[in-house]
């Protein structure tokens, strides 16, 4: 298997794929015809990665990466510029048998430039090519070696009670017996490199404590959204009875801690949402306007699709804010009906049609347009009030999950949407021309 590490599952049990497959998402047609050529040699292959109704991307990545004997990544001009594929090919090498090819030309990262890479570039899903015939053998192979040298049953169960025994007998500096959900939660944030990461190692151990010190908490890129740091705290989520446009699906008000986490600073823009289309991984938005107009008429499985994207681009974790982290950036800090007060209209309110995501005014966190232009995704499923609402900042995952949370009034909407409490519903997948969404990147 690859590596011997403790994981909670989130695969049923049963027959686990022989390999991990890594790629960019934007190779995504080119990783798909690999994976069918491979399954029809016989093999079983991980590498479409959609997730279950509350499964996380990086806890799913860890399973497969456990369980698989062999990993192999397809290097291409996108992928070697992706920390989620430079993690995964790392992590693949360290623990698992290594198979890399060449499907673009492109400079491989430095730590790779010395193993042995297949060569299929230009390839077409031809079985009868030879360079096919010659990566096949390679990956057959990988699988042997792995399977030979993968210890029986009673072996582990030796090697377990030696390790107890010895642990038992001279204590050592408590490691982490855990390292890998840290290698794909904080080494994808960032800093460091592959260079970096080594020096952390300590007797083929990974030094937990400096590790955490060397991440970056932004990360460096470009097509990235601008984000704001927003600071932990506690706060009320809800609306009294006696405000003005009270729904009781806003009640009962409940106490929430939340921990800092990133937003980004606008809802995602029409430029940003188009660079994902262009990539392949999104598909392209229902709604009319173009460049720094938010992008509207996209599903919540749409933008559940930009931030898998974004997170494999950029090497940060993205995902949608849960209903919590929305209302409490929302509020800025305050507990009245709005931002700025209690009256209507005020502060980021956009009537009539949409505006550039960049020209309304920020709330106390320096966020904009957050009670105003769009109405917003957020990433919980929906409950008709709060009575089960996580009080640590967390989505809620029970409920109506074919529904999801929408937040914040539209350009279409009056005072009572734009309330900071106000929530509705939507079905994930419709695709509404009066809603967009922001994304959260977490501390790390």
């Amino acid at each position: 298997m690859c590596g011997q590490i403790n994981l909670k599952m989130v695969e049923p049990p049963g027959t686990m794929p022989d390999i991990f497959l890594s790629y960019s998402r934007a190779d995504r047609p080119k990783a798909q015809t690999l994976a069918q050529a491979l399954e029809a040699e016989g093999l079983t292959v991980w590498w479409d990665k959609v997730l279950r109704a509350g499964q996380t991307y990086d806890e799913v990545t860890e399973t497969m990466l456990r369980e698989a004997k062999v990993t192999i990544v397809l290097w291409s001009e996108t992928s070697v510029k992706s920390k989620w594929v430079r993690a995964e090919a790392t992590l693949g090498q360290r623990y698992c048998e290594f198979v890399p090819a060449m499907i673009e030309e492109a400079e491989r990262p430095i730590m790779f430039e010395l193993v042995q890479t297949a060569d299929l570039i230009g390839w077409d899903g031809d079985r009868a090519d030879p360079r096919w015939n010659g990566f096949v053998e390679d990956v057959k192979r990988s699988l042997e070696k792995a399977k030979s040298s993968s210890p029986a049953p009673s072996e582990q169960a030796q090697e377990t009670e030696a390790s107890t025994t010895s642990q038992t007998s001279a204590p050592k500096k408590k490691k982490s017996s855990n390292p890998l959900p840290l290698l794909l939660g904080l080494i994808l944030l960032g800093g460091g490199g592959y260079y970096g990461y080594q020096t952390l190692i300590v007797d083929g151990e990974l030094d937990v404590g400096s590790f955490i010190e060397s991440i970056q908490a932004s990360p460096d890129c470009d097509l990235c959204p601008d984000m704001v740091r927003i600071e932990g705290g506690s706060f009320t989520i809800g609306s009294p009875v006696t405000e003005r446009g009270h729904s009781g699906t806003e009640q009962p008000q409940t106490e929430i801690t939340i921990k800092p986490f990133w937003i980004s600073k606008t809802e995602v823009s029409r430029s940003q949402w188009d660079t994902c289309v262009d990539a392949g991984a999104c598909r392209t938005a229902l709604g009319g306007g173009e460049g720094g107009l938010p992008v509207i008429g996209v599903s919540f499985e749409d933008a559940l699709a930009y931030t898998i994207w974004l997170s494999e681009t950029s090497g940060q974790v993205y995902r949608l804010p849960s209903e919590a982290e929305w209302e409490y950036t929302a509020r800025g800090g305050t507990q009245t009906m709005f931002w700025w007060g209690d009256t209507y209209p005020g502060g980021g309110i956009v009537t009539g049609a949409m505006q550039d995501v960049g020209t309304l005014p920020e709330n106390p966190f320096g966020v904009s347009g957050m009670l105003g232009n769009v109405r917003e995704w957020v990433a919980d499923c929906y409950t008709n009030n709060y009575n089960a609402i996580p009080t640590d900042g967390r989505a809620a995952q029970s409920g109506d999950c074919s529904r999801r949370v929408v937040r914040g009034g539209s350009f279409r909407d009056g005072a009572a949407e734009h309330r900071a409490a106000n929530r509705a519903r939507y079905r994930s997948s419709i695709r509404e021309l009066s809603l967009g969404f922001r994304v959260v990147a977490e501390q790390p």
